[in-house]
């Protein structure tokens, strides 16, 4: 059960249904009109999904890398501004973990040992200075437009490159960013006399919904990128969201993916986290939280 781990691990790190009618693909756009960065952002603010609560009460999710592959099943409640929760289960209903988000805290539990790791998110930055916040998770899972830079705490004004593309408008920047002592071992050798990485981010648009189809960081010097995919938009609930989520890790020939496919979302319900910890049983020091995510979700 090696997917749960990996969903709380690759979310945090790059740092989630009434009606159900045929889902639209993304076709080859041809004669897509100009259009300015400024009206392209406006029209993006615009058209971002308007919702109190969204509960994806059906989820599958699978998860790939060289090794194998693993399917599992999930719901996930978000209230806006409040809290994000997963619940992960395996195929016969068996609880594997669970997951809460909320504005200051992050709180995973193991069900199988009722083991319970809590933090804050300046935990993983002082740990792997990785910059991690709720509304940066909040906004990819929602499909709200995103920045990796903003999420990484590196966010200032910048000016995009805007390009039309087949699939819709492209925003690109190109930045150089200093590189920690903690994330140069994260190159071990091939990075060993290097301080500084430049940074290619692209943002694709979908021309018609104006929501963000693919967002991707491609380290320029490294065969190395991050990026997160939405699928086709479909109507749940008579309103327009992406059908699935992927997110991908590439780093050389090594390659992760991990996939959230929706099956039923609710939106504008009541909503409340239903997530109890033992404190006897509450757990800070990362290494035990990685035994537990490798023992639980990799055996």
């Amino acid at each position: 059960m090696r997917l749960g781990g990996h969903i709380f691990l690759l979310i945090i790190v790059v740092v989630s249904i009434v009606s159900c009618r045929s889902a639209k693909q993304i076709a080859v756009k041809k004669n897509i009109p100009s259009i300015t960065e400024g009206r392209l952002l406006k029209n993006i603010e615009n058209n971002e999904l308007e919702y109190s609560t969204l509960f994806a009460k059906k989820m599958d999710i699978s998860y790939k890398d060289g090794k194998g592959s693993n399917s599992l099943k999930a719901s996930l409640k978000i209230k806006r501004d409040s809290f994000i929760q997963a619940n992960v289960t395996a195929p016969l209903g068996i609880g594997v973990a669970r997951i809460l988000l909320t504005k200051d805290s992050i709180k995973f539990v193991d069900t199988y040992h009722k083991k319970f790791f809590v933090a804050d998110y300046d935990y993983f930055y002082d740990k792997f200075d990785v910059r991690v916040s709720f509304d940066c998770v909040e906004k990819i899972i929602t499909n709200a437009f995103f920045d990796f830079q903003d999420c990484a705490g590196l966010g200032k004004e910048k000016k995009y490159k805007l390009d039309k593309t087949e699939l819709g408008y492209e925003l690109s920047t190109v930045e150089e960013r200093a590189i920690s002592r903690k994330i140069k071992k994260f190159y071990k050798k091939k990075r060993k006399n290097k301080d500084f990485m430049l940074v290619l981010q692209r943002i694709l648009i979908d021309p018609e919904y104006f929501r963000p189809v693919k967002v991707s960081v491609e380290d320029l010097d490294e065969d190395m990128s991050v990026s997160v995919n939405y699928g086709a938009f479909k109507q749940f609930s008579e309103k327009n969201f992406p059908e699935k989520i992927v997110f991908q890790l590439a780093v050389g020939n090594n390659k992760t993916s991990l996939e959230l496919k929706f099956l039923k979302i609710d939106f504008d319900v009541p909503l409340e986290p239903n997530f109890k910890i033992s404190k006897n049983r509450i757990i800070h020091d990362l290494q035990v939280f990685r035994y537990i995510v490798s023992f639980v979700f990799f055996a």
